[in-house]
């Protein structure tokens, strides 16, 4: 018993180690997915943020003093009033850098106009640009862009957008673009992280609900096996209490019946022998039934019912394979055959004395399916037939009215194997076929 003890705690702490392991990790990537997802919510949501601020700049540029600055490309008038203009934007918006970009054949930009932090080195016209070459091309086909995060070791880390720039005659020109630096990104993604805690926290809590959750559930589903195996038990001993019992007395009788068997044939009665004999050959069959049923909790019920019946005058013959029947529980099996058995042996003996007292069980496998059947000598009406294995319903008399639920069990425990329950009644015969 208690190494018995021991090991269930071993089992409970294994049990909480490898779940507390597993919820960690699960929380744990469900943080970072989360806080992956948030920073790429907010990249994006200020990604867009720029974008308009960006339209707004290329809406207002001065496109006349732009476009000869474009076919000059030297540091005039014209150069310092966009410098201004973009300057003005950069202080206002508080970004990184503001510029515009000339776009050639190649997939690298080229700096226009910049206006860039104090300290840094002005850039010159023509200064490479580090804009990813994917974001160019979508800038040469008329459309906005925006980049991750790009690492420079001059600049730092930093995001870009960038949107077109079109003269009044519709034509494509260059464009306006703003970097970020990323601990302005850095700042949204950690505002929104905390703005989501509770979230987070709910995340951990429901994920603490669920292990108690299957923590109980599984506590549950043993006690209500143990139960079950409960049940089975004691129908399983207190059959086989009663198969024991006929041991009992038929030891107790054997000696008694040899010395009858002795006397007739001393007196030469030998057909009073030879009947003698053969009433003995009925009352051996549980021996033989035993070697017949393999699985121990049939055998312990037929044979029970078989005692049960024979006391009644009502012979049982069975029909069985040496199978254990082992997909059903053996809960399940008892019920099945004990309430068939039960309905059958009572329908037998409220029946007229004339038809056969002889009830036939079969118990096969056919195909990987089982197929079980009973037939006993019955009287229905056809009101009866219609309602057989309805709630209630019994074959047994009015008198038993209120035992009448055994075939409503057997239906359900068919229907939980998911089988099939159909019945013949023909000639004073009832015959119920289930297979499963």
């Amino acid at each position: 018993m208690n190494l018995n003890l021991l090991s269930t705690k071993k089992r409970m702490i294994y049990f909480f180690i490898i779940s507390i392991a597993a919820l960690s990790l699960l929380t744990g990537m469900k943080v970072f997915f989360s806080y992956h997802s948030t920073n790429k919510s907010a990249e994006i949501a200020l990604a867009k943020q720029y974008t308009e601020i960006a339209k707004e700049m290329a809406k207002g540029l001065d496109l006349e003093s732009y476009g000869k600055l474009l076919q000059s490309q030297t540091y005039d008038g014209n150069y310092q009033a966009t410098k201004r203009y973009l300057e003005e934007f950069r202080k206002r918006i508080n970004a990184l850098y503001v510029y515009t970009l000339l776009l050639d054949d190649s997939d690298v930009s080229k700096i226009v106009v910049s206006a860039i932090p104090p300290g840094v080195e002005d850039l010159p016209i023509g200064f490479p640009c580090t804009v990813p070459a994917s974001a160019v091309r979508l800038a040469k086909h008329g459309k906005n862009y925006y980049t991750g995060v790009i690492h420079d070791e001059r600049t730092g880390s930093y995001m870009s957008v960038g949107v077109p720039i079109f003269n009044d005659k519709g034509e494509h020109i260059g464009v306006v673009g703003i970097d970020i630096a990323a601990e302005e990104l850095g700042y949204i993604s950690k505002h929104v992280i905390k703005n989501n805690t509770v979230i987070f926290g709910m995340d951990v809590l429901f994920a603490l609900v669920l292990l108690a959750g299957v923590f109980f559930l599984n506590k549950w589903y043993k006690a209500r096996l143990n139960q079950d195996l409960k049940e089975s038990e004691t129908i399983y001993i207190s059959e086989l209490g009663k198969i024991v019992g006929t041991i009992k007395s038929s030891r107790h009788d054997l000696m008694n019946h040899l010395q009858v068997l002795n006397g007739l044939m001393d007196i030469r009665m030998y057909d009073k022998a030879h009947e003698y004999l053969k009433q003995l050959t009925v009352e051996s069959r549980t021996l033989e039934l035993s070697l017949r049923v393999k699985n121990p909790f049939l055998m312990v019920l037929f044979q029970s019912k078989w005692e049960l019946a024979h006391s009644k005058n009502i012979d049982i013959e069975f029909e069985t394979e040496f199978n254990d029947f082992n997909k059903m529980e053996s809960m399940d099996l008892i019920k099945l055959f004990s309430n068939l058995l039960d309905n059958a042996i009572e329908a037998v003996e409220a029946s007229f004395s004339e038809l056969p007292q002889k009830i036939r069980v079969s118990c096969k496998t056919d195909k990987g399916k089982y197929k079980f059947a009973i037939e006993n000598a019955a009287v229905l009406t056809d009101k009866e037939c219609s309602s057989l294995f309805q709630s209630g319903f019994t074959t047994k008399g009015e008198s038993q009215s209120l035992r009448g639920n055994g075939l409503t069990i057997v239906r359900k425990t068919v229907e939980k194997y998911k089988g099939d329950i159909r019945f013949t009644y023909e000639e004073d015969k009832l015959l119920i076929e289930i297979t499963i």
